[in-house]
């Protein structure tokens, strides 16, 4: 009697299991291209909002924005797929525990595919308090008056 060898490969059944694993694996790859524009969206929307707080952090700090609290909105970038429409920017303004120190809080707020995001940032701004104008002097009650012999104006 002659023995019969087995030949090498695999069975149906390891076949169908590998299938069975390979699909698996291809649907959860295809899960993760799919919402891969969706993230994008997502991350620029956030970069813009942060170049927006920042923008105006650098405009406060120039003196282009005055120092008090107030709501911004209308932001135009000039890189990347623009600031989400409806970027709001609020600045709230604080005594920072001296009369030259303010605490600043910027929120944006904005929205995408549905879902609100607001980012803070928070920061102490120290502004000198202005000098009285040349030629005259603290008066009563810290009132700036005319020294003698100073220039009048028109």
């Amino acid at each position: 009697m002659q023995r019969i060898e087995p030949r090498g490969g695999f069975t149906l059944l390891e076949s169908l299991v590998a299938l069975a694993i390979l699909g698996v694996a291809l649907l959860l790859g295809m899960a993760l291209v799919l919402q891969q524009p969706r993230l994008l969206r997502r991350l620029d929307a956030r970069r813009e909002a942060l170049r927006a707080l920042d923008s105006t952090l650098e405009a406060i700090r120039a003196g282009v924005v005055p120092l008090q609290s107030s709501q911004l909105d209308g932001f135009v970038t000039s890189a990347g797929s623009g600031a989400p429409r409806d970027l709001v920017v609020f600045v709230e303004v604080t005594g920072g525990g001296r009369p030259d120190l303010y605490l600043v809080t910027l929120r944006a707020r904005y929205s995408v595919y549905g879902q609100s995001f607001e980012p803070k940032v928070q920061t102490l701004f120290w502004r000198q308090a202005q000098p009285p104008p040349l030629g005259s002097t603290p008066g009563p009650e810290g009132r700036s008056a005319q020294t003698p012999g100073a220039a009048q104006g028109p």
